[in-house]
Parts: C-alpha cells; structure tokens; sequence
C-alpha cells in the first residue's frame, strides 16, 4: 500500500509514545517571583516576562498584554495564565508569579488571581502550546497546591511544590 507523506506522519505520531510535559521543567527558579498587591496586573506580567531567558522581551510583553485584551485564560479559581505565541521563540519559556492578597482583575468583579503563570511559545508549534496548556490545567487541579504554593516564601519552595505535584 502507497501512503502519502502526510499519512506515514500521521501514523508516526499516532505510534509514538506521547511526552508528558511538566510545567517545572519550563521554569527555574530566577522565574519564580513574588508581588505585594497592586491594582494593575500589567505590572505582574511584565515582571515575569522580564524574568525569562528570551531576546526579545519587549515583544513578548506586547503580544501577551494584546492576548490579555482579547480575554483571560482560567483553569482554575485565582490562577491567571497569561500567554502568547512569538515568532521568535523556538520553545516555551514560563515565569510564575505569587501575590498571596490577590490583584483584583478589572475585567470580573468576581475573580482575585493570586498564581500567575505566564508562558510563551513558539507561532509554528501548537501542539506544544496547548501541550503546556494541558500540563498546567493537569498541575493546577491537584488538591491543596494553590494553597501550599501561596504559604511559600521563597522561589525554591514553590519549585519543590510544583514538582512534588507533578510527581504525584
């Protein structure tokens, strides 16, 4: 039987084992950072996307806060995941941030994110951006993390605790 390319590469990825992402092996702990309350988010963002390893921050900062305009991803009950794909970046590179007050969103009166996790990605690789996206959703709906990583105090007990998580 002939096959086309698209098929053989269909079939190969139906065949191969599918990769667990985790969400700590996207962060170190000179991404984990932790905020007093403020009123504005955008300060948050820009902290966090500041923090990562990527050449050109300016623009990911643009396209995140233009992605923000267009609605707020959540997963879980006062986690923001703040996100965008970038020409750019070859691979997903993530930043959290804590804020055990919460920072009131002007968009709901209802929700107070307190996690923030904020990811970029590459424009050509869905797949791994919604790879990421499933890891985090996956992290985030375990019993007691929020609340273990909001008593954290430092970037190496917050990485400890999410891949202590990820591990169970």
């Amino acid at each position: 039987m002939i096959t086309t390319q698209r098929q053989a590469a269909e079939t190969a990825n139906e065949t191969m084992p599918t990769q667990v992402l985790h969400v700590s092996d996207f962060l170190g702990e000179k991404n984990i950072l932790f905020f007093p309350a403020r009123l504005d988010k955008s300060y948050i963002i820009r902290d966090l996307v500041q923090s990562m390893d990527i050449d050109d921050p300016e623009t990911a900062l643009k396209e995140v806060l233009y992605r923000e305009l267009w609605g707020r991803t959540v997963i879980a009950p006062g986690l923001a995941i703040p996100h965008a794909r970038i020409p750019s970046i070859t691979r997903i590179v993530a930043a959290i941030g804590i804020c055990q007050q919460g920072i009131a969103d002007p968009t709901t009166t209802s929700d107070r994110s307190s996690i923030f996790l904020v990811f970029v990605g590459p424009t050509n690789d869905v797949r791994q951006h919604l790879s990421f996206l499933a890891a985090a959703s996956r992290l985030f709906q375990k019993a007691g993390l929020k609340d273990h990583l909001l008593r954290s105090t430092t970037p190496e007990s917050v990485f400890a605790q999410l891949r202590q998580a990820e591990a169970a």
